[in-house]
């Protein structure tokens, strides 16, 4: 009797120690699967910094497939439309891992880009340990700091004198313009804080804007009101979001160029409905106000310029640091140059757009390159003297006075030139990022 019960405890035993064999593979399997948890959470919000500073659709998901595949994970995918980030990797043993996170709003910080840029590099080469690169992304973090107040309304304010003058204003225009533009940034700043929508944030700024300049023109501190508004419009034209939106459709993210380009839509009829309120208002107020003298035409140097004063209140308003801000000014003297030149030879406006835009991200490519910086800052300098800011303005000015088949032209061929420059970058953009992947494959197989 006690020889069986020994034998029923062995088998006990050894019934045991076979249920309990999985649990320690479970365990180990367990750890390899929260490491590849906490790659994708860190990833994930690596990205969502660097979208949260404006980096276009396809850098922030270049930026998730480089960092996963630097662990040794090939299997990676990326999904990144303006509000919401999807990736998921999947490694050798074990079930995907998948993350999403959502991006409630965001600004364009040129310097950012180029932080969180440098870390992606950095974190190829080297590979650290997860809390290695906790460390590292908050280092990063707490090193992007934006301008203060001063440099804020300071660059509102070249702003609204470049383009007071680039469009044919006067001291007086360009002095109109950027107190208009420095009014506007202001409500710009409180609007934000308040957390307002992006419709009603226009409507208020355009409403702000376009009543100051004309009130201004009333006193006379102005002499074209027109000029003013436009020159200080600039800070709310959507041209950077209307060319990514086309250059994301053409490209293929078809869901992130729809996404922006809705949202051109919408700030679009906001700044119609709030120009045209101002407008009607002022001049019910002021009935003798009117456009005043026509806009001068000044030689090509004097628009480059002007053109590089604007620029460098955009600089400065997007945050961008460092000594590469000569380099970039310069590519917004190449892209008007270059565009000047051609529509003096009589070439049509969309031809004359294309290949200024294609020169801006030509030079935008090798100043990357040269520098080991992101090409956007460089882009989006050379690219700010060929907003149509005058086409946008007219368009909304023929609405307002109900003139369809005038704003219907005007709108089409506003919108031909934003189209021409979104293909222009695409062409260089698309041609350095093939050469890039054929060294790449070229250095593997070597």
């Amino acid at each position: 009797m006690g020889k069986r019960r020994e034998k029923g405890h062995k088998k006990e035993r050894a019934r045991r120690r076979v249920n309990t064999a999985p649990e320690a593979v479970s365990h180990d399997y367990v750890k390899d699967q929260k490491f590849y948890e906490e790659l994708m959470e860190f990833t994930v919000s690596l990205a969502n910094k660097l979208q949260a500073c404006g980096a276009e659709t396809y850098r922030v998901e270049d930026t998730i497939n480089r960092v996963i595949r630097a662990y040794g994970v090939e299997k990676t995918d990326a999904f990144v439309i303006p509000s919401a980030i999807m990736a998921s990797l999947e490694p050798e043993t074990g079930p995907v891992v998948t993350k999403i996170r959502r991006l409630k709003s965001g600004g364009t910080q040129l310097d950012g880009i180029e932080k969180y840029s440098a870390l992606c590099r950095r974190i190829c080469r080297e590979t650290p340990d997860i809390p290695v690169l906790r460390r590292w992304l908050h280092e990063t973090e707490q090193s992007v700091r934006p301008y203060g107040s001063f440099i804020y309304y300071l660059s509102a304010f070249l702003i609204g004198v470049g383009f007071g003058i680039f469009f044919g204003g006067g001291l007086l225009e360009a002095a109109a313009a950027g107190v208009c533009c420095a009014a506007t940034a202001a409500s710009l700043r409180f609007m934000g804080k308040l957390n307002a929508n992006a419709f009603f944030t226009s409507f208020v700024c355009s409403f702000i804007l376009a009543f100051l300049a004309n009130a201004l023109t009333a006193v006379g501190l102005c002499k074209n009101a027109d000029i003013a508004t436009i020159g200080a419009m600039m800070l709310l034209v959507p041209g950077f979001l209307f060319t990514n939106s086309l250059r994301d459709i053409i490209y293929g993210d078809t869901m992130s160029g729809v996404n922006r380009l809705v949202q051109v839509l919408i700030i679009a009829v906001a700044l119609v409905v709030g120009t045209s309120a101002a407008v009607s208002l002022a001049r019910h107020i002021f009935p003798s106000i009117g456009t005043g003298l026509a806009p001068a035409v000044y030689s090509i140097p004097i628009q480059c310029l002007a053109g590089l004063i604007g620029t460098l209140g955009f600089g400065l308003m997007f945050n961008m640091h460092g000594r590469g801000i000569p380099f970039a000014l310069f590519g917004s003297v190449i892209s008007w140059l270059v565009c000047s030149l051609l529509l003096e030879a009589g070439l049509p406006e969309p031809a004359c757009y294309l290949v200024a835009s294609a020169a801006s991200s030509f030079y935008a490519e090798i100043m990357a390159r040269l520098r080991k910086f992101p090409a956007t800052s460089y882009l989006l300098c050379a690219l700010v003297p060929l907003i149509p800011g005058a086409g946008i303005y007219y368009t909304m000015d023929y609405i307002r006075r109900g003139m369809t088949a005038e704003a219907y032209a005007r709108g089409m061929a506003t919108a031909a030139i934003a189209g021409a420059m979104a293909v222009g970058v695409l062409l260089i953009s698309t041609v350095f990022r093939m050469w890039g992947v054929w060294r790449r494959r070229k250095s593997k197989k070597q």
